[in-house]
């Protein structure tokens, strides 16, 4: 009786659990979100629309577009401006006329913060503010970040810069494909060695309480960046990445209180490594349909061309399946070779067209027109194959006038020897 009463109680607890991890979290900021790093696919969102200002998590963006530099080993030399930001925000003391490299202006950038490194970046690559500013919003917007307005590199407050959770991520999944990015925002200590005007700057460390190798308290063991931010009008905002299991998982929170900041974004963590995964819906030569071919001499398969899985609920995947759509190319007919591009395939679901992918031929398939089976065969006759028959056609020619030849010669002597006799 009691190791049922007992089995019965550790039922209902795992009951619990997995309650409690199918539901959403419980989020206390104003406005949130939750995606796939891969697909870009929103797993969870709060608000993720409203215009927000992001304080230093527009440095992801900054961040983005330094990273992307030809050269990040290229000397900067700061200007004047670089000290023309608030007293007491972030900054590493760059004084003008000081020499770093990209590289380090980036490492300071995103470890602790530094706003006097984004005037250095923005200077560098826009030539000024404004034209950085420009480089900016012209990125947002292609990567579909519409609701964003940015007007400097650091963040610091104007109430023309703005974005939104949504818009966030979007930037920071870009950012995640770069592996320079990834790499800085992944780290937690960086040394700037002496420069032409200061020592050793032997101090920098991430602002990222996620990936903190000190403080335990919000260390979150997946973790791989990215970027804090904060100011009075903003509040506290997270731009969070972790992955596990072979699941990316990027959050953004904005406008969020000091003690719910942290705990916020590992809660969507938790939610997104609990309840998604890997659905494989497509395996590369995996046969996805079989179609007739006009004039063509069989039926054939098509494949997928490549592998397609896709963050989602396992519950997920038969709904998902449902939506596929196979669209042939225009005026196929035979012949058709091997490897050729026949179609597409494509899922839509959540009101969003996902990843296309290319259906390709089996195998060859011949015409059944006369004139197509000649033309085909005539293709597959090589020049030596003809040079060979001509030869062996002359030979036996030549064989066969010589035997003949040879006959009559033979015959004339016959004769002439009767003759004599």
């Amino acid at each position: 009786m009691k190791k049922l009463t007992a089995f019965l109680i550790a039922a209902f607890i795992l009951s619990l659990n997995i309650a409690v991890f199918a539901a959403p979290p419980q989020v206390s900021g104003p406005t949130a979100i939750l995606i796939d790093s891969e697909s870009g696919r929103v797993l969870y969102e709060k608000n993720a629309d409203t215009k927000m200002y992001p304080a230093s998590t527009t440095k992801v963006m900054t961040a983005l577009l330094a990273s992307e530099y030809k050269d990040l080993d290229e000397q900067v030399t700061a200007s004047p401006n670089v000290v023309k930001i608030e007293r007491g925000s972030s900054q590493i003391y760059i004084n003008p006329g000081e020499v770093l490299t990209m590289r380090q202006l980036l490492y300071a950038l995103m470890l602790p913060s530094a706003n006097d490194a984004a005037i250095a970046i923005a200077e560098h690559l826009g030539g000024s503010i404004d034209g950085f500013a420009t480089l900016m919003n012209e990125r947002a917007q292609s990567l579909g970040a519409v609701n964003t307005h940015f007007v400097n590199p650091n963040g610091l407050h104007d109430d023309n810069h703005y974005t939104t959770a949504r818009d966030l991520a979007l930037i920071a999944r870009d950012g995640m494909k770069n592996p320079v990015f990834r790499e800085v925002v992944s780290t937690y200590h960086y040394e700037i060695p002496a420069t032409n005007l200061q020592e050793a700057r032997n101090y920098l460390t991430n602002s990222n309480k996620l990936i903190s190798k000190f403080n335990n308290k919000y260390k979150y063991e997946y973790a791989i960046g990215i970027k804090t931010g904060y100011t009075t009008k903003s509040q506290h905002c997270l731009v969070g990445g972790a992955t596990k299991d072979n699941l990316e998982l990027i959050t953004v929170v904005l406008g969020d209180t000091k003690d719910f900041m942290y705990p916020d974004t590992i809660a969507m963590f938790e939610y997104g490594f609990a309840n998604f995964k890997k659905l494989e819906l497509l395996k590369k030569d995996m046969i996805v349909t079989t179609v007739s071919i006009k004039n063509g001499d069989r039926k054939l398969n098509l494949l997928a061309a490549e592998d397609y899985l896709l963050t989602g609920k396992e519950e997920e995947l038969e709904e998902i399946q449902k939506t596929k759509v196979v669209t042939m190319v225009e005026g196929v007919e035979a012949p058709v070779k091997k490897g050729d591009i026949l179609g597409t395939v494509t899922y839509n679901f959540e009101d969003n067209k996902q990843k296309t992918i290319n259906l390709i031929a089996e195998e060859d398939v011949l015409s059944t027109r006369l004139m197509d089976k000649i033309s085909e065969a005539n293709k597959k006759i090589k020049w030596w194959q003809i040079a060979l028959i001509i030869v062996v056609l002359f030979l036996a020619w030549r064989t066969l006038v010589t035997y003949r030849k040879l006959k009559r010669r033979k015959r004339g002597l016959y004769l002439n020897i009767r003759k004599r006799y």
